[in-house]
């Protein structure tokens, strides 16, 4: 391929723009008025939706201040580990992101194949029988077939999907706005009667009420750093920076209002109990038949979006990996368009081979996104924790001179806050979610040992301190498994 073409395979603001929203947006948006009614009354959910915004705020400008500073480091989370901490740790991240967001496209698949059911009945049933694996593995092909044509191709796409994702979200929000009713609105806020003409129960105290809501809050902003894993194949780390910022803007005040105007529409006890999309019955309400089609037709234009965009993001992690010797070289394979062919074939692999287990699982959806969102935890702590690093010291903070928005000493107040909001994002999963992970963290670990053994035979796998951490990863998992069997 000549410089030239590969220039034109660049993505720029614009089209970095769509994959993040794509990839945060997803389908989970219109459900967020029955996920977050479960959880919290009014009050809670702006409280925890001013929290969500704070806490990925943080580590948002984090990320833009890394970009800044390490602009040589393309592929983001991973670059990040590297640098900071070392091959294993960098495997750790690498190998947990590209597991649990395989996990998320498989979860697509099941939310993809639900809604068909609407248009054939009994066809898809629960999004997980065995049409819907067929359904499902095609459409995961079919996206991988789209891929290998070229990222600019693939990034035209999802361009065209994520504008029609995002009317559709706006005429909703314009609907709502419309039907609004203010008495509804303010009618039990605090979620603390129980209220049964209108389904009310009470909630619990307003703590308990933001802590569950916010396990809703925080994961439908996974993705926030997709642009920063594709920088390597942005035009600039400029446009990483503005796509980034412009991408987590929009979808917080897109969740917020989502989830918050239903509630003059329908008291949170009702929304709780629509079924699943929840935005499609309440479309249903206002405007009939007509209604729950255009919100069916949304889900499924956002599914395949952010469906796209995902299989993109995932295939360059490994690829990033291998390029430094934590991923065996088998993933550094490149294909004539600059695709990582190898890493996109192992990418469609492991999701195919999720999306053929989602059939024995119960609630398979919910339970999905939650690990997820629990995953993503890790390895946005380990960035944190490299801006504070190279920020405790003049020296190790900016040693390229580069043009940086904020002062060192800023930065590094950025990163503790960004640590301290990260480890609250844990908290709220719960520890039972958290080991879990760690049994899939622990799983990776052969793998990295014979990507070691290819790259450096004659070496030790492991440094002292990455031994310490591999035996706490195992011992954490061993303590999942307990909880899983128990």
């Amino acid at each position: 391929m000549s410089l030239n073409n590969k220039k034109d395979e660049k993505i720029g603001t614009l089209g970095l723009t769509a994959f993040v929203l794509s990839a945060m947006v997803g389908g989970g948006i219109y459900d967020l008025p029955q996920n977050m009614a479960l959880h919290a009354g009014l009050i809670a959910q702006i409280i925890a939706w001013v929290i969500s915004g704070l806490i990925i705020g943080l580590i948002v400008k984090s990320f833009l201040i890394l970009s800044q500073v390490r602009p040589q480091y393309t592929t983001g989370l991973y670059h990040y580990a590297h640098a900071g901490f070392g091959n294993f740790t960098a495997f750790f991240v690498s190998w947990g992101y590209w597991i649990c967001q395989s996990f998320a496209i498989a979860a697509y698949s099941v939310l993809l194949m639900s809604t068909l059911n609407a248009f054939w009945p009994g066809t898809f049933s629960g999004g997980n029988n065995w049409a819907a694996v067929i359904g499902g593995s095609l459409v995961l092909w079919i996206m991988a077939s789209l891929i290998v044509k070229g990222i600019r191709t693939t990034s035209n796409v999802d361009m065209l999907g994520t504008v029609c994702m995002l009317l559709i979200v706006a005429f909703f929000i314009i609907v709502m706005i419309v039907a609004f009713n203010w008495q509804t609105f303010i009618t039990n806020p605090m979620a603390a009667k129980s209220l049964p003409q209108v389904d009310d129960k009470a909630l619990g105290s307003l703590f308990s009420q933001v802590k569950g809501a916010m396990l809703t809050t925080l994961w439908v902003f996974s993705g926030v750093e997709s642009a920063v894993v594709l920088s390597g194949n942005a035009k600039s780390q400029k446009d990483v920076r503005h796509a980034t910022r412009d991408g987590f803007l929009i979808c917080l005040v897109l969740y917020a209002l989502v989830s918050i105007l239903p509630l003059g529409l329908k008291s949170y006890g009702q929304l709780a109990n629509l079924s699943s999309p929840s935005t499609a019955g309440l479309m249903q309400y206002v405007m009939g038949p007509v209604g729950r089609l255009i919100i069916t037709f949304g889900v499924i234009v956002a599914v395949l979006a952010s469906w796209l965009s995902w299989i993109l993001v995932l295939s360059e992690m490994p690829r990033a990996a291998a390029e430094d010797g934590t991923f065996p070289k088998f993933f550094n394979k490149m294909g004539k368009h600059n695709v990582p062919v190898a890493s996109l074939l192992m990418t469609v692999l492991v999701i195919q081979i999720i999306i053929f287990f989602t059939h024995f699982a119960g609630r398979a959806f919910n339970t999905t996104l939650t690990i997820v969102a629990t995953m993503t935890v890790p390895p946005y702590l380990i960035s944190m924790l490299f801006l504070a690093k190279i920020s405790a010291k003049k020296e190790t903070f900016n040693p390229a001179g580069n043009v940086v928005s904020t002062s060192r000493t800023g930065a590094f107040i950025t990163s503790i806050l960004a640590i301290v909001g990260t480890l609250f994002m844990g908290y709220t999963a719960g520890i039972k979610y958290l080991t879990i992970a760690f049994v899939i963290y622990a799983i990776g670990i052969p793998l990295f040992i014979y990507a070691r053994k290819q790259y450096a035979p004659t070496k030790p796998v492991f440094g002292k301190f990455e031994r310490v951490f591999a035996i706490m990863i195992v011992l954490i998992a061993v303590m999942g498994l307990f909880i899983i069997f128990k």
